[in-house]
């Protein structure tokens, strides 16, 4: 019911694209965009070489184009070089964006873009976005143009890395990209971050700022210019600290970040770029739970209702504490939130070199590392148990529970990667070769151990495996791991391609990328399994591309894209749920049969930027083959992995920004996204139907004040049963939330400011961890409520 109005609403964005063209305000010319770009230099970074952006990045639609004011001013804008949809989030709406925030939060406005997991408050958790129904792990997250995931699986931690003082700005690509766009998941689409520029001119600035909760930001930067001794040389250092209670019950949090970069030509010919940056954060909250519980006094409710919290039984963590609860202060409890603690470190380094070797023949080179290391202590359910003695070979040792003890467990996750990624680029009169390579090494350490909470001594809870225990006692220090393994990957990737300029306006770009990816694990002890382990595999696939851009007018250009992506399978291809030989040889034969889920994308648009209105809209399909699920067979190991069935992907997508008076920019988007499984003929999870926003940003004479609304349309928890009739349970109604800004500047040396989140104070649920009966014992996530934060900034 939802999708006609936005139907109506992107076909109305689209009469006014073609109105708009021969609208009495002139167009904005190749020659006022380039006035305009030579006049603010700092306005965009895309031609200053080792900034964010640069003339030689590994896809064009890196360079943001402002070919108007509406363009340049507006919150989300397109380029019209772009040869797929793209949402490119300005400067100007970062430093003007909740402090928190998030790089997922920075693009929650962007089309087809949903945010979850914000429950604790914005930038105090960390949170996932949907990119037109593909979920994190589907889509590459880059920084610099350099690829980073976890290793398990391309996943991201949203808060462990970058805080927006090392962020300039952030272009969300709505598609594989080119060949020459690197990643480990060229699948679902690309977030693409630019760090900090640095400036030619010194300066600095500090800040404060002070929110409910206890909440308190501090942050420096400077600047140290051009420094003539240095050869022109270029230097940013910032740092960060942050502390918060969280919206939740006993759910605090604490991070701080450095972060350095600097810029050095070497002669007139190399750019040399180093940068660097560390973080370090600690949080309360479950590692068991998704949520809060909330139950509906034991009795299942009828398929098809729609979940809320207003019928929470008294017993159950909403039905006791409210919508906020988060983690409990009782000891005696495996809730007790000091029993429940996550400390993650981080560090993100890369050298970069480019030079220009020859008229129209470049090099660009860059070597960079990146680790992570997350220590969890949890809770538990069941009981502590100690060993009391020898057993069988079946069971090889007896346990007795501590009475009064609290279960947990100690969790590791600890990754180093290694890099290099290698372009030439030549420009020549018909256009540019650009041909490259990336290869990248992986070493992971994982490990659970559990743990009696009470003491801090292991609790030996820990069944021994079939094959493990064949013939000989296994050794009792096994008892109390869960698993233990360290996992490798060696990938590279060779890309080339040619964009041809047959004419000035027309670019036509064919590619080809190779993927080679091996991946092995071994370890005493497997995951789930508890085996030991010691295997490995490969996995191939050549990626064809092509893109096309043309430029009708110098402020109107139409592209289309083809482009195939895959999706290499995770870390847990290589578990199976028990040690028994015959489910060890099931899961053997499925992985050398496993293949990359790959995607097959078709994407068609246009942008337009007149002086006073600028307009993308878009639509596309994408089929995806060898979906990677469980295997259901008759005697399948559960949770085996196998490919299966298809999910096709279909929708379109609009933008619009109108500046009506100096000053002012009014803006609007909307999507509408289809993503069925073949399979079951039902849209997938966590893939909401509809997105749109709203907002009014008004920036003059130092004065900024800007108002925007984001909506999420309907989507499922869980995955539609194949087959199944009747109404489809874990429905998440549709919610939307806004955001309220304000900041004076005073004698241009002076800031104060403040910010509402969530004004309307929606508490909506946003995420459901289903249960094993529908509405008994499912876990929810809301919206926080609504928060302030108040700051004061001295620039010098």
């Amino acid at each position: 019911m939802i999708k006609h109005p936005l139907r109506g609403a992107l076909l109305a964005a689209s009469s006014l694209l073609a109105c708009t063209a021969h609208a009495a305000d002139a167009p904005a010319t190749a020659a006022a965009e380039a006035a305009s770009a030579a006049s603010d230099p700092q306005s965009t970074t895309a031609n200053q070489t080792g900034q964010a952006n640069d003339a030689q990045s590994l896809t064009s639609s890196d360079i943001i184009v402002t070919g108007s004011r509406a363009a340049q001013v507006a919150p989300i804008t397109a380029s019209l070089t772009t040869t797929q949809p793209q949402a490119a989030v300005s400067r100007e709406f970062i430093d003007n964006a909740n402090a928190a925030s998030d790089f997922n939060q920075l693009i929650a406005l962007t089309p087809s873009v949903s945010i979850s997991g914000s429950n604790n408050g914005t930038g105090f958790t960390e949170t996932k976005a949907t990119i037109r129904g593909f979920q994190d792990g589907d889509y590459n997250v880059t920084y610099d143009s350099i690829p980073f995931a976890d290793t398990n699986n391309p996943t991201h931690h949203s808060t462990a890395f970058f805080p927006v003082t090392t962020i300039e700005t952030v272009v969300v690509d709505r598609g594989p990209g080119n060949a020459s766009q690197l990643g480990q998941a060229t699948y679902g689409g690309n977030i693409n971050m630019y760090s900090r520029a640095v400036s030619d001119q010194m300066g600095g600035q500090v800040q404060g700022l002070l929110g409910n909760w206890n909440t308190f930001i501090g942050r420096a930067e400077f600047q140290s210019g051009a420094i003539d001794k240095l050869g022109g040389a270029k230097f940013v250092v910032a740092g960060q600290f942050l502390r918060s209670d969280g919206a939740l019950t006993n759910s605090p949090v604490n991070s701080k970040n450095l972060f350095a970069k600097a810029v050095i030509p070497i002669g007139t010919a190399n750019t040399l770029t180093l940068l660097s940056t560390w973080n370090r954060n600690f949080y309360y909250q479950s590692d068991l739970q998704k949520g809060a519980t909330c139950g509906t006094g034991g009795t299942a409710l009828a398929a098809g209702t729609q979940l809320t919290a207003t019928n929470c039984t008294p017993t159950s963590q909403i039905g006791q504490y409210g919508l906020n609860y988060g983690l409990g202060s009782d000891p005696t409890k495996q809730d007790y939130w000091k029993y429940n603690r996550t400390d993650k470190t981080t560090d993100f380094s890369y050298i970069r070199l480019q030079s220009k070797l020859a008229p129209g023949l470049s090099l660009d080179n860059r070597a960079y590392m990146y680790g992570y290391t997350n220590n969890t202590m949890s809770g538990n359910t069941g009981s502590v148990l100690a060993l009391s003695g020898a057993g069988t070979v079946a069971s090889p040792y007896k346990t007795t529970t501590v009475a009064g003890d609290i279960p947990g467990y100690y969790k590791l996750n600890k990754y180093r990667v290694l890099g290099y990624i290698g372009q030439i680029n030549y420009d020549f009169a018909l256009g540019k070769i650009r041909v490259g390579g990336w290869y990248e090494h992986a070493d992971t350490d994982r490990a659970r151990f559990d743990l009696d909470r009470t003491t801090g001594m292991p609790s030996y809870n820990e069944k021994f495996a079939p094959v493990t225990g064949v013939g000989t006692l296994p050794s009792a220090a096994y008892a109390n791991i869960n698993y233990l393994q360290y996992s490798k990957w060696n990938q590279y990737q060779l890309f080339a391609e040619f964009e041809f300029h047959p004419i000035e306006a027309l670019s036509i770009t064919p590619g080809v990328k190779y993927v080679h990816f091996n991946r092995s694990i071994s370890g005493p002890v497997n995951q789930k399994s508890r085996n030991p382990i010691d295997t490995a595999a490969t996995w191939t696939k050549t990626l064809p591309f092509a893109t096309i851009n043309w430029q009708a007018k110098d402020n109107w250009s139409f592209y289309g894209q083809y482009a195939q992506g895959m999706y290499v399978p995770d870390l847990s291809s290589f578990y199976t749920p028990s040690g028994t030989s015959t489910d060890q040889a099931v899961q053997q034969q499925n992985l050398a049969k496993l293949q990359p889920q790959t995607s097959t994308n078709y994407q068609v648009g246009t942008v337009w930027h007149g002086s006073h209105v600028s307009v993308d809209v878009d639509g596309y399909i994408i089929n995806v083959n060898n979906k990677i699920a469980a295997d259901t067979s008759t005697g399948a190991p559960s949770n085996a992995l196998v490919n299966i069935g298809q999910v096709r992907y279909k929708g379109v997508e609009g933008q619009v920004s109108f500046v009506p008076v100096t000053g002012l920019t009014l803006f609007a988007n909307g999507s509408y996204n289809y993503a069925h499984s073949v399979t079951s003929g039902a849209q997938i999870a966590s893939a909401p139907f509809s997105t749109a926003a709203l907002g009014a940003f008004y920036n003059h004479n130092g004065t900024r004040v800007s108002f925007s609304q984001k909506f999420t349309g309907p989507q499922y928890a869980t995955e539609a049963t194949a087959g199944a009739t009747g109404p489809r349970s874990y429905r998440i109604a549709p919610y939307s939330v806004g955001e309220f800004a304000i900041s004076q500047m005073i004698a241009n040396r002076f800031r104060i400011g403040a910010t509402v989140s969530n004004v309307f104070n929606n508490r909506a649920i946003t995420s459901i961890a289903n249960g094993k009966t529908y509405g008994v014992d499912d876990q929810f996530q809301f919206l926080a409520p609504r928060s302030f934060m108040v700051d004061a900034r001295i620039t010098f």
